[in-house]
Parts: C-alpha cells; sequence; structure tokens
C-alpha cells in the first residue's frame, strides 16, 4: 500500500505541472517527479539486485537532475516567456481531466487480471499520470512547458512497467529514459531559435 501512495504523488506532481503557469516552478516540480520515481524501482525490483541500483542511478541522473538542469538551463537562455496557459483555457484543460478520471477507472474496471502484489487504484494513479502527460503535450503553448508535458508522459510510461512487470529487459527499460534526448534536442532548437517557436517575453 506505501507505493500506491509514491504513484498518488507522481499524479500530484503531474497534475501541478499541468495547471502551473510558472516555467520554474513546473521544472522544479518535474525533478520532484524523477526522485519520487525511485520508489516505482523498488516496487519492481530487489534492493539487493545490481540492475535496481543502476535503474536507480539512471532515474536519478536523467530523470531528476539531467532532465531539470538542461529545461532550466533553456528557460534562463532563451526568449520564452515565464508563464504559460493552456492553449483552450483552464476549463476545457479541467474537463479533459475528469473525462480521463472516468475512463481510467473504466479501463480498470476492464482488467480482471492484476500482476501480483499490484493494488488497482495505483495503476488507475499511473495511468492518469499517463494521460495528464499526454493532455499537457496537447495543450500547453509555451514550448517548455509542452516538454514538460511529454516528460510528464515518459514518466507515467516509466512507472506504468514498473507497476506491471518485474525483471524487464535493460534495453526495454533504457527506452523510458528517451525523454532526456528530446529535452536535449528540443533545447538546443529553442536556444537557436527561440522566437520562432515560443512566446515573447514582455
Amino acid at each position: 500500500m506505501i507505493y500506491d501512495f509514491f504513484y498518488l504523488l507522481l499524479f500530484l506532481t503531474g497534475l501541478m505541472v499541468l495547471v502551473e503557469n510558472r516555467i520554474t516552478r513546473v521544472i522544479t516540480l518535474l525533478s520532484v517527479q524523477g526522485f519520487l520515481l525511485v520508489a516505482t524501482v523498488f516496487k519492481a525490483h530487489l534492493a539487493n539486485e545490481m540492475h535496481t541500483w543502476l535503474l536507480v542511478s539512471l532515474v536519478l541522473v536523467f530523470k531528476a537532475i539531467l532532465t531539470p538542469w538542461i529545461l532550466f538551463w533553456t528557460a534562463r537562455n532563451s526568449d520564452l516567456g515565464e508563464s504559460s496557459e493552456p492553449r483552450f483555457g483552464y476549463a476545457v484543460t479541467a474537463f479533459f481531466l475528469v473525462l480521463g478520471i472516468l475512463l481510467s477507472i473504466l479501463l480498470t474496471e476492464q482488467i480482471h487480471i492484476f500482476p501480483t502484489d499490484t493494488h488497482r487504484i495505483g495503476l488507475i494513479y499511473v495511468i492518469l499520470l499517463i494521460y495528464v502527460g499526454i493532455i499537457g503535450f496537447i495543450v500547453q503553448r509555451n514550448w517548455i512547458a509542452l516538454i514538460a508535458g511529454f516528460v510528464v508522459f515518459e514518466n507515467g510510461i516509466f512507472a506504468l512497467t514498473m507497476i506491471l512487470d518485474r525483471g524487464l529487459p535493460l534495453g526495454l527499460e533504457f527506452g523510458t529514459f528517451l525523454d532526456a534526448i528530446l529535452v536535449i534536442v528540443a533545447s538546443v532548437v529553442l536556444k537557436l531559435n527561440p522566437l520562432g517557436l515560443g512566446e515573447k517575453k514582455i
């Protein structure tokens, strides 16, 4: 049950990333979410395995430190605005969020066989985290916030692989760190041509 609490915290930080309008706080929340992902590794792997600590190291380096640092660097060195608002407004965003909650509950109710030690409520939180990332990737106008939505989505995918299975091949788990590569590429693009892609500072 303690892991369900961490899944809830992951969902809540993803939700805060979606509704927060200050880019620096969005990036800080991504770093917090990266640290929370460490708990999901121990849900799927034993603490005395080298594989476990390799994954923990990757999570801390890529998701808790490197990705937020690159986003901070991009925000500080580009002409993108510090504030961000949803493209379609907060009311429409809230509607899609409520719709996603209902769909997640219905989806998990159709699953009759869960992996060992997996609670349905934890799975709902992870599915919602993925859904929140998708919403953020769609509705945001500021490019930093848009990338943050993708990072939340990738964090949700990583948490889902941890909650549904044990002992995944290391190559598959490496794939969940591709968000760092996207962030690096996108940051270079934003640095080279910030005004063509984002909002001007006021």
